[in-house]
């Protein structure tokens, strides 16, 4: 399988080369560019045609725009936004123009790495923080979309695991991920359905068919003799 073309666009010098130290370290990602600038990032991301952008547009030199003009410049291209603060409405725009993921600055590493290969593999991927400014923003005005709820190969791991009783703490222990990466996973999850609780996660995937009730959810003593 070829590398994920990633793009960084950000101001900071200092998470920039963070950034690339990171994604330099693994093979399943190719740094294809780099920009420090919003004046360069069109014709550099025309230059580089990457799959994934990931942007801090709430740096200096940066800007939302930025992340419209992307999409709108390269077809397919998935954008993830890392900003330190998250304006509800101005993520709402993003969302309704594509964006396919969005975290805080203070995202742990393993989340970061764990957007951009979600988000090129064609998935949504949003921290907890963000999901729960989207959610306190909608209040009781709040629209449910009418797409079919996607759960991605991850997800779907981790609602197994979650199902068969272990602690979030367990889960990432058991699939090499943060504690944070797989509390973000659970609240995409509860987003996406609008479900609060795990066990509303649990009675979601048995309708769904997703999990087998029979294993997962009743003892022998449920059992009739």
């Amino acid at each position: 399988m070829s590398a994920i073309r990633l793009h960084i666009a950000e101001s900071n010098f200092v998470i920039r080369e963070g950034l690339k130290s990171v994604f330099d370290k693994l093979d399943s990602v190719e740094i294809v560019g780099v920009t420090a600038k919003s004046e360069d990032l069109k014709s550099q991301i025309m230059e580089t045609n990457p799959q994934v952008l990931l942007i801090n547009y709430d740096a200096h030199d940066f800007h939302a725009s930025d992340v419209m003009q992307s999409l709108r410049l390269i077809p397919g291209i998935r954008v993830v936004g890392m900003t330190h603060t998250c304006d509800p409405d101005t993520l709402q725009r993003l969302l309704d123009a594509g964006i396919a993921g969005h975290l805080m600055s203070d995202c742990d590493l393993d989340e970061i790495v764990d957007s951009v290969k979600s988000t090129a593999r064609g998935e949504k991927f949003f921290c907890g923080k963000v999901i729960d400014i989207l959610n306190a923003s909608k209040g009781e005005s709040s629209k449910h979309s009418c797409e079919p709820v996607s759960i991605s190969e991850r997800e779907l791991e981790i609602l197994q695991l979650v199902a068969q009783g272990l602690t979030t703490k367990q889960i990432a222990e058991k699939i090499h991920l943060s504690f944070h990466t797989v509390m973000t996973h659970r609240k995409n999850m509860m987003g996406k359905l609008g479900i609060t609780n795990t066990a509303g996660l649990i009675i979601y995937a048995v309708r769904e068919n997703l999990i087998s009730p029979n294993r997962f959810l009743f003892s022998e003593t449920n059992t009739t003799s």
